[in-house]
């Protein structure tokens, strides 16, 4: 009887203990919101853990993880902003993981037109007045791959004054959503999850570099850090990404 008591007291205590553990602090592109979402309560389901969340454009994410701030896995919507926070020390190369890929969309509020235009026709939408929301280049990603696009197709010279600049590529879509902007450059799973936006055209991913989110451990981080890795990677997961619109290979 005395082993029984005792067996349920730590198995009390070690949930306890469960509940109350310091939850992994997860820093994620905005555009993966509603995704780290399901994945954190697929995590907590199977593991008893929490996750706790922080969203913003991956450049922003990426300074404020430089300056100190407690974040214990980063999702970023480039590889490049894994790149600098390696060469800052700041997250551990060995465990970095390609997760999923999107693509980019050209979009317009609900009650636009349908139709797949061109640069030509994209400059022709715009008229003199007209604003096209992207996340801004400086930092965010689905900006830098939105200037790649239009550079490539020969109108970033001519359409870059008069681009709608917002901290992240939620933002831009917001602008669209609300009649703000003629038209704007998002990711594709963000224009599809819209009830007030349309898709014109999926731009050719070669006219930009590969879009690819990848995950790596922050150095400040804690034991269930390697283990939320591999789950991000797992087949489960895989399932979750594809559930959303994302490209899995």
């Amino acid at each position: 009887m005395a082993l029984k008591i005792v067996t349920g007291v730590l198995a009390v205590a070690a949930a306890m203990q469960a509940a109350h553990a310091k939850p992994v602090i997860v820093f994620a592109a905005a555009s993966t919101r509603q995704v780290v979402e399901e994945i954190a309560a697929a995590w907590t389901a199977s593991r008893g853990e929490r996750l706790g969340m922080v969203f913003a454009s991956s450049g922003a994410l990426a300074r404020q993880i430089e300056r100190g701030a407690p974040a214990n896995v980063f999702i970023s919507a480039n590889g490049a902003w894994i790149d600098y926070l390696v060469s800052k020390n700041e997250v551990n190369p060995s465990f970095r993981r390609a997760l999923f890929g999107n693509r980019l969309a050209l979009v317009a509020p609900r009650d636009a037109r349908a139709g797949k235009p061109d640069g030509d026709a994209i400059l022709a939408r715009l008229g003199s007045r007209g604003r096209l929301a992207i996340a801004d280049p400086r930092h965010a990603p689905a900006g830098i791959y939105a200037r790649q696009a239009l550079a490539s197709i020969g109108i970033w010279k001519s359409v870059a004054p008069r681009t709608a600049r917002t901290r992240d590529v939620r933002s831009a879509l917001a602008l669209v959503e609300r009649g703000e902007a003629l038209l704007g450059i998002v990711y594709r799973t963000d224009a599809s999850a819209s009830g007030a936006a349309r898709i014109l055209t999926v731009f050719d991913a070669g006219l930009h570099d590969p879009i690819v989110y990848h995950a790596a451990p922050v150095t400040r981080e804690n034991r269930s850090v390697p283990r939320l890795l591999d789950f991000l990677s797992s087949p489960s997961a895989k399932e979750i990404y594809l559930r959303h619109g994302f490209v899995v290979d």
